[in-house]
């Protein structure tokens, strides 16, 4: 009865706008909300999760104090027996440049590729758009909005409840195939990056997408998945072990690169059931 529902707020006030539209997944609802937007400022709040009533005000008013084109706030899951929060919400507003808001998402600290817990000035979307067909379409986007951004600012306090507890949501399913999809998110970054200059973080680049590839695989292992999918990251893995002798990496992750590339993902799972049984 979702429909409506947003119907009836539509009748009741006239700033609010309700699409209708087939069933095309979170991209294309998403890319969908973008074409119809016609505000200076875009948020994306997922179906699952709400926000607090004061997180848009806050967002909008440390954008215009800081003069930024991206505001960010922090979060926390709920789950059914807790919540955890994410950070420890001192309240601090932080600013931070482009550069700065990506070594933020690769050291997981004050900015993060969630897209859904941020205010995006209309003009940092720009012509990006969300991948459809794909999972995790926030690692391919998020880090796009903010390099288009002169100055971005975070504000450390939760305004955003991110729902883990409903089974059957995004977060909470098996392991399954379109789960890999992150593994191209983060390989798509490394090339982001040196094609615009931004060598100092080539090392986090490479050692972050190979701890999500090591993670994929291992649980693509544990789950006996087959299929084209996997083989395309299989691929990717040979590629890059050849690729990125010559690149910032570390050693120890060059070296799965190698087994992986060498002898296949069951000697890499093999190789990890041993160190999980330790």
């Amino acid at each position: 009865g979702c429909g409506a529902i947003c119907d009836e707020y539509a009748k009741k006030d006239a700033r609010v706008r309700v699409i209708h539209k087939p069933n095309g997944g979170l991209s294309s609802a998403r890319n969908a909300g973008i074409e119809a937007a016609k505000g200076a400022w875009i948020a994306f709040i997922d179906g699952d999760d709400w926000i607090d009533p004061d997180m848009m005000n806050i967002l909008h008013t440390a954008a215009l104090r800081h003069g930024a084109q991206v505001a960010e706030c922090s979060y926390r899951r709920i789950y059914k027996d807790r919540i955890e929060e994410e950070t420890p919400c001192t309240g601090a507003c932080i600013e931070g440049t482009n550069v700065d808001a990506l070594e933020g998402m690769y050291d997981w600290k004050n900015f993060k590729s969630l897209a859904c817990n941020k205010l995006f000035a209309r003009s940092v979307i720009a012509d990006v758009r969300f991948p459809q067909g794909r999972l995790h379409e926030d690692e391919f986007t998020t880090y796009r909005f903010d390099w288009n951004a002169d100055k971005l600012v975070y504000v450390d306090a939760s305004e955003y409840n991110y729902d883990c507890s409903r089974e059957g949501s995004i977060t909470t399913q098996a392991f399954r195939e379109g789960h890999l999809d992150v593994c191209f998110a983060f390989r798509e970054r490394i090339d982001f990056l040196r094609a615009h200059g931004v060598e100092r973080l080539e090392q986090k680049a490479i050692d972050n997408y190979c701890w999500v590839v090591f993670d994929r695989l291992y649980k693509a292992y544990r789950a006996g998945m087959k299929g084209p999918k996997l083989d395309e990251v299989l691929n990717m893995v040979r590629r890059d072990a050849q690729e990125f002798r010559n690149r910032k990496i570390s050693p120890g992750n060059l070296n799965l690169l190698n087994l992986i590339a060498d002898q296949g993902l069951s000697a890499y799972g093999k190789l990890r059931d041993g160190q999980e049984e330790q």
